[in-house]
Order: C-alpha cells, then sequence, then structure tokens
C-alpha cells in the first residue's frame, strides 16, 4: 500500500530472528538454534510478502546478535554460525535486485567482524554517535568489507538533539 503512494524507494522494516531470539523468554525444550531458525523461516514470509507489494529495500534489524555471543569462547563460533545461518535464511528468496540492510548498535566488532560480512547485507547501519569513530575502523582496517555503511550520527538514547554541524562533523 505505501509504496504504491509513491514514486520514491520505500523500506520495510524487520525485526531479526536473532534480535527476536535474544530479547525474548525462549522456549528450553530445543536448542536455541532451531528456535532461530524457525523464527527466520517466519521473517522470510514476510520479506516474501514485503518484495511481492513492490518493497526493494528491506531492513532486516539484528541490533542483539553481538549481545547474545556467548562468554564462552568454546561456543562463540557455533553461535555465529547459527546466527548468520539465520540472517541469511530470512532473505535468501530475495532478487538480486532488492537491498538488504542490517542494523547492530553499542558493539565491539573486532570479534565478530566476518561473520557481519558473512551475512551477505548490503548495507549496515551502525551505531556511532557515541563512539567518536571507534566502531568504524573494524571495516575500514584489516578486513574487505565490501557492503555499505551507515554509521549512526544521531543517538535516540540521548534527549540532547544535535545540531545540523555536529552531525555534519
Amino acid at each position: 500500500m505505501a509504496q504504491s503512494m509513491t514514486k520514491r524507494p520505500m523500506k520495510g522494516m524487520l525485526t531479526g530472528p536473532v534480535t527476536i531470539l535474544n530479547w525474548s523468554f525462549v522456549r528450553n525444550d530445543q536448542p536455541r538454534s532451531e528456535t532461530c531458525y524457525q523464527i527466520a523461516l517466519a521473517i522470510k514470509d514476510e520479506v516474501e510478502d514485503l518484495e511481492r507489494v513492490g518493497i526493494t529495500v528491506i531492513h532486516i534489524d539484528e541490533a542483539a546478535l553481538r549481545e547474545g555471543l556467548p562468554l564462552r569462547k568454546s561456543e562463540q563460533a557455533s553461535y555465529l554460525e547459527w546466527a548468520v545461518h539465520s540472517f541469511r535464511i530470512t532473505n535468501c528468496s530475495v532478487e538480486d535486485t532488492t537491498q538488504i540492510h542490517t542494523h547492530m548498535c553499542y558493539s565491539n566488532f573486532n570479534d565478530i567482524i566476518h561473520s557481519i560480512i558473512n551475512m551477505d547485507a548490503d548495507v549496515i547501519t551502525i551505531e556511532n554517535s557515541r563512539s567518536d569513530e571507534k566502531l568504524l575502523l573494524v571495516f575500514r582496517e584489516g578486513v574487505k568489507y565490501g557492503a555499505g555503511i551507515g554509521p549512526g550520527v544521531y543517538d535516540i538514547h540521548s534527549p540532547k538533539i544535535p545540531s545540523t554541524e555536529e552531525i555534519a562533523d
């Protein structure tokens, strides 16, 4: 409906499966990975519905992907494998012309940058207003990150509204 009212691209927004999992009270009679795959399949249906009605930019928010990383190093690779796989399930059937966006916030990405790359999103937006651009360094140095990056310049959790100059700076 909304896309039919404008010639400009509309962005469909959905919460990603890992974020839903990490911010929910999850059943404990099966592995978290299985629950996440089930959530991903439901989101995949929503992504397909958005694409079917003409939405060509779809944002699948994974704000809590890093948040769910196990503290035990021995469990981290497995978590990241199924987390990335879950994200990719959500958008595995989109046309090449559909742009997939994601978002992560308040994280140190150094230890998960290769998993972020493996998510294969076209654009990632990250919280950057509190980090003095330190969070962007991992995307510039040491790895080949070929997707678009949208650094956040406005902290939605702050009561301070930045000036145009502060945002441009």
